[in-house]
């Protein structure tokens, strides 16, 4: 039996859609996503934990490399894909959660998202696949 991998996304996506993303500290991620899950519409989110160096160049960070004495500052990505009627109060909400008022508090910023697909729906079986794995 071949399973057909070609995602079945709907050309025509029926929202516009964005993705924001903002860098937080991470001793700030309980407030934010508090504040997150306390929308009428939970949008969901993903954190990854990175680490770089904004415009202060890494001053006041708490990594240090050990071949080149790098500073970096460490933060959380989240990232939320999102209406777009929807990115100014999630991202106002995020901000205000996640201001600390010093140097290094994060940025927000919003990009398209050019399509979106659930895997449990793209990725389900057509009728004429059979039905259920």
């Amino acid at each position: 039996m071949s399973i057909d991998l070609t995602p079945r996304i709907d050309p025509a996506p029926q929202e516009d859609l964005k993705l924001l993303t903002a860098l937080i500290h991470p001793h700030l991620e309980g407030r934010v996503v508090q504040a997150l899950q306390e929308l009428p519409q939970f949008p969901g989110f993903t954190l990854v934990e990175v680490r770089g160096q904004g415009r202060g160049r890494g001053v006041g960070g708490t990594y240090v490399a050990s071949e080149y004495d790098l500073v970096y500052q460490r933060h959380l990505r989240l990232e939320i894909v999102c209406r777009s009627s929807e990115t100014e109060a999630i991202s106002g909400l995020i901000a205000r959660a996640g201001w600390t008022g010093r140097r290094g508090d994060g940025v927000v910023f919003v990009t398209p998202v050019e399509s979106f697909a659930r895997i449990r729906e793209a990725g389900a079986p057509s009728e004429t696949e059979g039905g259920a794995r």
